[in-house]
């Protein structure tokens, strides 16, 4: 049995998450190659989503250009992606062991790198991320911000790591994800300007946390045969493949019918509606699809979700992207 999933006690899998027990003495990789590993397990390929979850909120914030181009604003979206990278670092961390048996990029970086320099890593990262949100609690007076930011950190410890290991919580994985991904570090954004919260904003990144996180669906489905082989009680796990799909299809429905409720009912009709309503009707026919196509036997419901792996996130990117195209248009009628 591996060494993490063999741990019986909480100090034993703290121990084999925090250890690398069958460590053996390596050459040191190359400057460029560790590099390739620092980058690897802070998930860059996830980047343009991270950057969205930090433009949505600060668009949606700032009351004029000045203020979305000003340094606060730089920073806020600066939080948002480290904050990604964070939850991204800590989780490959920890399940090194299951990415081994599908995504070696990850494992090959956390083993290459060492897991001591991974720890490093992680904690460099922490001292910026809590430097990031005192700064900008700071500027705007809303100290506020550094619990809500403490908040986000721990869920992100507590999503990966024993003794809550949130990502193995069954349902109760869904709105962890929702409010770990996208909605605190979305608030810590929103609260980055001096002035008062507007209803709007925070009902468009609540939006955002449903959306974004229903169209990764296929990459949470797809892991299905090697989490319940470790163990893992995902909410896909815990619903069952058809339902969890069904779900997530409706978490797409009303995080987009919020969206476009709060900017409508807020600031009335904006032309940046329309892109998004259109981008929004062709994610939810790709949900319906694929929610017809898993109602089969295990092994063609899972060739069905790994088929459209890739394209589910592609729509979520684009629904994301489409979110800030609508964020901006929201600025520019101020």
């Amino acid at each position: 049995m591996s060494n993490i999933a063999g741990a019986t006690t909480l100090r034993g899998k703290l121990t084999a998450i925090l250890t690398d027990a069958d460590a053996r003495p390596r050459q040191r990789a190359p400057l460029a190659t560790r590099l390739k590993y620092a980058l690897a397990i802070r998930r860059v390929e996830f980047l343009p989503v991270h950057t969205m979850i930090g433009l949505v909120p600060a668009a949606m914030a700032a009351q004029s250009w000045s203020e979305f181009l000003s340094l606060s604003a730089l920073v806020a979206v600066l939080f948002a992606i480290t904050h990604m990278e964070l939850a991204d670092m800590i989780n490959a961390l920890a399940d090194r062991e299951v990415d081994a048996t599908h995504k070696s990029p990850l494992p090959e970086a956390i083993y290459g790198l060492g897991v001591s320099r991974v720890l490093a890593h992680i904690a460099v990262t922490t001292v910026a991320y809590f430097g990031m949100a005192v700064f900008l609690a700071a500027r705007s007076e809303h100290w506020d911000l550094v619990l809500i930011a403490l908040a986000a950190w721990l869920m992100g410890v507590a999503y990966s790591f024993p003794p809550l290991h949130l990502k193995s919580a069954g349902v109760w994985q869904l709105p962890t994800l929702q409010i770990l991904c996208v909605f605190l570090p979305g608030l810590v954004v929103l609260r980055s300007f001096e002035h008062d919260l507007e209803w709007a904003s925070v009902g468009v990144v609540a939006g955002l946390s449903l959306t974004l996180t229903a169209m990764f669906v296929t990459n949470h489905a797809e892991d299905f045969w090697e989490d319940e082989q470790f163990g893992i009680r995902t909410y896909v796990i815990a619903l069952g493949l058809t339902r969890a799909i069904d779900v997530q299809s409706a978490m797409l429905f009303l995080g987009a019918l919020l969206t476009v409720g709060s900017v409508w009912l807020e600031y009335g009709f904006t032309w940046g509606l329309i892109p998004y309503i259109l981008v929004w009707l062709a994610s939810q026919r790709f949900m319906f699809v694929l929610s017809r196509e898993v109602r089969a036997p295990m092994d063609a419901a899972m060739a069905a979700v790994r088929r459209k792996a890739i394209t589910g996130p592609y729509h979520g990117v684009v629904l994301g992207l489409m979110t800030v195209v609508l964020a901006f248009f929201v600025l520019v009628g101020r």
